[in-house]
Order: structure tokens, then sequence, then C-alpha cells
């Protein structure tokens, strides 16, 4: 277990108000750690560690899909319980997570913030480079994507490449999951802020055409940010828009 690799949780008992973090396939909690200082000290936090991320390829193999929806859905009911009302904040394959959980659970979810929504892809060699680099443990370069990418990848770096074959049921879960989010976008009725990227390596420009069904989609462009890197000025325009998200989410709640 890599010690970076962790959930994280805050719970409030006297809180009306609570936010799941869902973070994306191969990925970590510490995406979202800018994020964390942004969120209302009275909300109950909650960032999830899916399972078989933290730790090393055999661990990732051995989950899917199925036990990834479980997980998630187990800490909405628990949140849903205690909590008036949830936002849910996802990263790539979170935001598909998220969606999902906001049709299952109407009556508490009320709020989605989506990054790097991939309803359909495009890998680009950036993806390639950035994949084998990282997944090898040979990514020392000082180039900010790349650090990026190194940071927030939740699988430990392991050079017997034939384990890597078990991650390909994981992702062609994943690329069915994409299929039907296309068609369970259309039935969000929360209001949902969407932020993708514009030198996204991996999601397909397509995925704008899908959001645009859904009028409740509030859809921002980061010029420079790629799947999983925001330089400065972006990173600043987002943790501005997240914390008006959710001082917009509490007044409503």
């Amino acid at each position: 277990m890599d010690n970076r690799h962790q959930a994280y949780r805050r719970d409030l008992p006297d809180s009306r108000q609570a936010i799941l973090f869902i973070h994306g396939i191969c990925g970590s909690p510490v995406f979202f750690e800018d994020f964390y200082q942004k969120v209302p000290s009275s909300w109950s936090l909650s960032s999830l560690l899916l399972e078989g991320h933290g730790g090393g390829t055999r661990d990732f193999t051995s989950s899917s899909m199925a036990a990834w929806k479980a997980q998630v859905a187990e800490e909405v009911d628990r949140l849903a319980d205690q909590h008036d009302a949830l936002m849910i904040v996802g990263h790539s394959m979170g935001t598909l997570l998220a969606i999902e959980q906001s049709l299952r659970r109407p009556e508490t979810i009320k709020s989605l913030f989506l990054l790097a929504l991939p309803l359909a892809v495009r890998p680009r060699p950036a993806a390639v480079t950035h994949s084998v680099r990282t997944a090898l443990g040979l990514n020392r370069s000082q180039k900010p994507a790349l650090q990026a990418a190194r940071r927030v990848y939740g699988i430990q770096p392991d050079r017997k490449i034939w384990r890597y074959f078990g991650f390909i049921p994981r992702y062609w879960e994943l690329m069915k999951e994409m299929r039907a989010s296309r068609e369970r976008l259309l039935e969000v009725r929360v209001p949902v802020h969407v932020f993708q990227s514009k030198k996204d390596e991996v999601v397909s420009p397509r995925t704008t055409a899908y959001l645009m069904k859904n009028p409740r989609m509030d859809l921002a462009v980061l010029e420079k940010s790629d799947h999983k890197y925001h330089p400065p000025a972006d990173k600043a325009f987002l943790l501005e828009a997240f914390d008006s998200a959710c001082r917009a989410f509490e007044a409503q709640a």
C-alpha cells in the first residue's frame, strides 16, 4: 500500500451537508487535495479510495467496475442517511459513477461537480507516453504534466509488463460504463458543473456534443489543462468555480 494514496473522511454528526469525492480509474484521492480546503468546515467530507487502488497491479486486476459501483453506492447511502443534502465531485471515471448515483438517490444528491467527464475517448500519443512512463516507473521527467500523472497514479509501478494484461477487463468495463452514461446524462435533473480540458489527451471532443443534450449542464473549458494536470491559471479558475458551487449548494440545501 502506497501511503500517499489514502481515503479521507471528516464526519460531523450535526452537519446538514456532505460532499463526496470520487477519483478516476488508476487514480487516487490525491487528485483532490487542493479542493479539500475549499470545502466549508461545517460539512462532512468523504474522499474514497476505490477498491484495488493504492496497491499493486494484482490488487487492481482483482477488482472490478461492479465492486467500485457497490463501494460508491454504500458510501452514498451512508452519507444520505446522516445528511440532508449531498454534493459529489468526480474526476474521469468518478464522474460516471457520480452521474449514476445522482439518479439513484435524487432526494439527497443535489449537485455534481465533474472534471474531465469521459463520454467518448480518443487517446492521443501523449496518453500512451504518460501511461507507459508512469506505470513502469520510468517517469522522472520534470515536465509538469508528467509529474502530475505520476503524483495521482494510484497503482504501484510494476515493470513486469505481463501483469498489465489484467488491466484490459477493467478498461473494457469502463468503456461500457461510458456508453451507458451517455443515456443516463439525459435524465440528470440536478445542477451539474462540468469542466473539460482543451488539451485532454484521453477524452474526445465528441463528449461536448453529448453534454449539450442536457440543458442542466454548466460547461466550462480549461484552455491549458490536460486530463490530470491543471496549470496555475486553470487551477485557480477551477478552485474559484468550486468555491462558488459550494456556496450555491449550501444556499439551496
